[in-house]
């Protein structure tokens, strides 16, 4: 990784949406709605464009809805180099034939994908809503259409999030991509900024090697806790209770330290809801892999569970760096808002990471500053520099260090310790 310049910029051309997606963080957010003034994107352009391989040119806000988005389009192809790639996100509601003619065919647009999260209109419209399915497959059609008219490589993706709603429906959605030569698809798990979606959820933070450690505590439900808690209470009063409750959960930690893991039995205990929908979710990306792999479609799946000892951050990786709207560079798109997110059980109050401004200052000076490469440098090691909450008993149960990412129990100021993203339960196009 350098610590000259970032690899890759992701430029929030705009938070405006003209969507109300039930799990965007539009609905929980205090932020001021605005487009990057073209003035500022040209600023950033011309100092940065020249040294980049990557340009993602979306955030929390539908990019096409940006008056100026083409004039953006060309300009990143004039000053990226000639080999530099230019990705998209969109909700595909805006593209039209003369806008898809001329990002492929004219300015040359490397990846676009659409968000997309089932073919049944009824339930996209409920989980995006202002959704229009027909349209969209047609924009997709159209898009396909020009790519395969274009001169240079174009690739044309999907994205969905995958929730209790829709997850059954991702084996026909991977055939409705084929069916529209579609090359990839990006499926990650939803981030739950609302209790609602929380309650939608397909999977568990707890790392998969504690979990098959913990299986055998189910049929004894919460009564293995009672019954060793009474114990404590008994030892602090002279009173000797051994239960085999307490042996249980002994063996569950000696065993979880030898593999280098913590317990989080709470957590398994009123989760079992999770546990069974993870299970029925694996078959479903069983199929929708043999679905893929038929018709060479690049599917990118989501874990099915956490790893605490694989943890890595994708923009870390990838070293991209977030400019919002408005000019402020965060580390992530994760970061560049405050805003409320459930996990683990519990609600976390994110506040927003801001190391600089690019209307005031360039951002090598941003990407150099001594904060910033710090934070950077204890991420390329995440397992080791980071706590991860899932495994420990005390994140579901009011942890200080689980209410905000202000700062965890390793003294890291802020932290991803609770982060999504860095488990790949979450995935991000960038």
């Amino acid at each position: 990784m350098s610590d000259d310049f970032p690899e890759a910029l992701q430029i929030e051309v705009t938070n405006r949406c003209n969507f109300n997606c039930q799990m965007c963080i539009r609905r929980v957010w205090n932020a001021k709605p605005l487009d990057m003034e073209l003035a500022l994107y040209r600023k950033i352009a011309e100092e940065c464009f020249p040294l980049l391989k990557r340009l993602v040119l979306y955030g929390f806000g539908e990019p096409f809805i940006h008056p100026h988005i083409l004039e953006m389009l060309r300009i990143a192809r004039k000053r990226l180099p000639n080999d530099g790639e230019i990705l998209i996100s969109t909700n595909g509601s805006l593209l039209t034939q003369q806008i898809a003619e001329k990002i492929t065919k004219e300015i040359g647009v490397d990846s676009i994908s659409f968000s997309v999260d089932t073919i049944s209109q009824a339930k996209l419209s409920r989980l995006r809503k202002g959704s229009n399915l027909k349209l969209i497959a047609n924009n997709i059609e159209t898009l396909a259409k020009s790519k395969d008219e274009a001169k240079r490589d174009f690739r044309l993706g999907l994205e969905t999030v995958i929730m209790e709603d829709n997850f059954s429906d991702l084996p026909e959605l991977v055939e409705f991509a084929a069916d529209k030569n579609v090359d990839y698809i990006i499926a990650s798990h939803v981030v739950p900024y609302t209790q609602e979606v929380f309650a939608k959820t397909m999977y568990l933070t707890l790392s998969r090697p504690t979990i098959e450690i913990l299986k055998p505590s189910l049929r004894h439900g919460w009564r293995i806790i009672r019954e060793s808690t009474l114990e404590l209470f008994g030892k602090a009063y002279g009173v000797k209770m051994e239960t085999a409750s307490t042996e249980l959960i002994r063996s569950f930690w000696t065993e979880a330290e030898k593999k280098g893991y913590w317990i989080n039995l709470p957590l398994l205990l009123s989760s079992t809801e999770k546990l069974e929908a993870s299970t029925r979710l694996e078959e479903v990306f069983h199929e929708s892999e043999k679905i893929a792999h038929e018709y060479q479609i690049d599917l990118k799946l989501p874990n099915l569970y956490p790893d605490a000892k694989e943890r890595r951050c994708p923009y870390m990786e990838k070293e991209t760096l977030v400019i919002r709207s408005d000019g402020a560079v965060s580390p992530c798109q994760e970061f560049i808002y405050t805003h409320p997110v459930y996990v683990n059980a519990h609600k976390k109050e994110i506040h927003e990471v801001i190391f600089g401004d690019v209307a005031k200052e360039s951002i090598k000076e941003v990407w150099q500053r001594k904060s910033h490469a710090t934070f950077r440098e204890i991420r390329r090691d995440m397992a080791r520099n980071v706590p991860w909450c899932g495994d420990c008993p005390y994140s579901a149960l009011g942890c200080f260090y689980t209410k905000t990412n202000d700062v965890d129990c390793y003294a890291n100021a802020p932290t991803c310790n609770e982060c999504l993203y860095s488990v790949n339960l979450a995935q991000c196009n960038i």
